[in-house]
């Protein structure tokens, strides 16, 4: 909720911890909490069901697919 991941926090799909971040933070330009890892490919499209824990808490995660990236600089103008 306040916190940001700095790496090594599990990654988990459903009841198993299925990967680790490697990294992360708050992205400010998008404003919102990132983390980057690595899940095992069988699974890494699957879209619902992944959590990070942050300070032993398990907290949702989306898979972004799509760089967060704001090229037209929409953001920085609201």
């Amino acid at each position: 909720e306040d916190a940001d991941v700095i790496g090594d926090e599990p990654i988990w799909f459903g009841d198993d911890v299925k990967g680790w971040v490697t990294s992360g933070g708050y992205a400010h330009n998008s404003g919102v909490s990132v983390a980057l890892g690595y899940v095992p490919k069988v699974i890494a499209a699957e879209t619902n069901g992944w959590f990070v824990e942050i300070l032993g808490k398990r907290c949702p995660a989306t898979l972004q697919t799509e760089p967060l990236f704001d090229p037209k600089g929409k953001i920085m103008r609201r």
